[in-house]
């Protein structure tokens, strides 16, 4: 039996913007006039939307398509579904097609609910006898009883995904298309709408799945891809995909958050946070970027991360140990010197905190000279996501900093290769733990 779903290096380029848009729209119809078909080059002023990506889906295969904002995922939905005709490569789609890629896609909003139910169910294929037989059913499936009757425009986004889904699913196509969409219901509905997909896929369906939600891909799909600047990154098993998805964010999370301290500091020699020059006897003060004070005794010059082998890293696995290494430089003795790091999550700041005098290491004084700091992170169950670490120095008897820096440096737990942990993407640290569940005897 052929396959429902073949794409073979299928492309599609875009204009940066309107003027290119159109100049090179109008050159590509007079090519196709000329019969000489698309220009699959790159000119100036463009980019691929999608690139070289390549798949095929048997009856009944669910494919979770995954990836950041901007990746392609839309524009390959919306080429499957005729929208888009590709700039290169090929479609085969054996089958009536469902499709829910935007809410509203394709309802006329003066029309009414019962109106767009006869227009779009036509547009799908399926003929007025079909229709009229599954009229209720698509009215009871999408809630909106009374209100099938009025007119679209005044309905609600909710109310909309409901009824344009409805007609999707109701109509049994051989291949589903649905992007995100579904996030706009409720929970009660988003339910309905898994069990019925999942019915679908149970009758053959082939099904294409755009989400961010690594539960509902994890739960419904037995394919997965990962798709970034419109290439395809990685395809196949779900929880691989899910992995690369996750891990992907992290890094973006990462880039957008700190790099090292040196490319944050600039360091001046002639004044301090008081507005002094040092030639009136104030400590000099370096200027940072980044949030940075304290007293002026201390300076900090690096605050890095080394793996278990000693070298710097941004990426560290999960459940591994690692050291941060800090080299600062002490301008004035310092009695009792106390040594401390925050960590902050990408949701929520001071989740963690390493402390010198909690952790019994006991420093009496500090005299002015170069100092590298390494603290060992022997033992951590943090889950995987985008963290960062903020520095400070104080000193046991007087109650303010010397030194602190935040957004020291920043690093990436990443997944680990053995287990799937996909429970909540916003938790922090993962509990150990032992599970029974035994029937309670009457």
């Amino acid at each position: 039996m052929a396959c429902p779903v073949r794409i073979r290096h299928l492309g599609k380029k875009f204009g940066l913007t309107l003027r290119s848009a159109l100049k090179y729209g109008v050159a590509d119809t007079c090519r196709r006039i000329a019969g000489k078909g698309k220009d699959d080059t790159l000119r100036p002023g463009e980019f691929w939307a999608l690139k070289d990506v390549n798949f095929e889906l048997e009856a009944g295969d669910a494919l979770g398509i995954m990836g950041v904002n901007g990746s392609g995922k839309t524009t390959l939905l919306r080429i499957l579904n005729g929208a888009y005709t590709p700039d290169t490569g090929r479609v085969e789609l054996r089958g009536r097609i469902g499709a829910l890629i935007a809410a509203g896609a394709g309802f006329s909003p003066m029309l009414t609910g019962r109106e767009n139910v006869f227009i779009s169910g036509t547009l799908l294929g399926m003929s007025p006898a079909e229709l009229r037989s599954r009229f209720d059913e698509i009215v009871d499936f999408a809630n909106l009883g009374e209100f099938i009757d009025m007119p679209v425009r005044n309905y609600s986004s909710g109310m909309t995904v409901r009824l344009g889904f409805a007609i999707a699913v109701l109509g049994q196509p051989e291949i589903l298309l649905v992007d995100e969409v579904l996030a706009v219901g409720d929970i009660a509905f988003q339910k309905k709408c898994y069990e019925r997909i999942l019915k679908l896929r149970s009758l053959g369906t082939t099904i294409l799945f755009v989400s961010h939600s690594i539960g509902a891909v994890w739960s419904i799909c037995n394919k997965a891809m990962l798709l970034d600047a419109g290439k395809c990154l990685e395809y196949g098993n779900v929880e691989d995909v899910i992995r690369g998805y996750e891990e992907k964010n992290f890094h973006n999370n990462l880039l957008e958050n700190t790099g090292d301290v040196a490319s944050k500091l600039a360091i001046t020699k002639t004044g301090n946070e008081n507005g002094r020059t040092a030639n009136e006897g104030a400590l000099p003060q370096p200027t940072y970027a980044c949030n940075y004070g304290g007293t002026g005794d201390i300076l900090i010059d690096s605050v890095k991360i080394e793996n278990e082998d000693g070298e710097q890293v941004r990426e560290i696995p999960y459940e591994s140990g690692f050291t941060l290494v800090a080299k600062i430089k002490v301008l004035k003795t310092i009695d009792f010197p106390l040594i401390r790091y925050t960590l902050d999550s990408r949701h929520y700041k001071f989740v963690g905190v390493i402390d010198s005098y909690e952790n019994h290491y006991i420093i009496r004084n500090m005299e002015p000279g170069e100092y590298s700091i390494k603290t060992k992170i022997l033992h951590q169950n943090l889950r995987p996501g985008t963290y960062t670490l903020n520095f400070a120095m104080t000193e046991r008897s007087i109650g303010v900093h010397l030194v602190f820096l935040l957004n020291a440096c920043s690093f990436v737990l990443l997944h680990p290769k053995d287990r799937f942990l996909y429970a909540d993407s916003n938790a922090i640290v993962g509990l150990d733990s032992q599970f029974n569940v035994e029937r309670c005897e009457n």
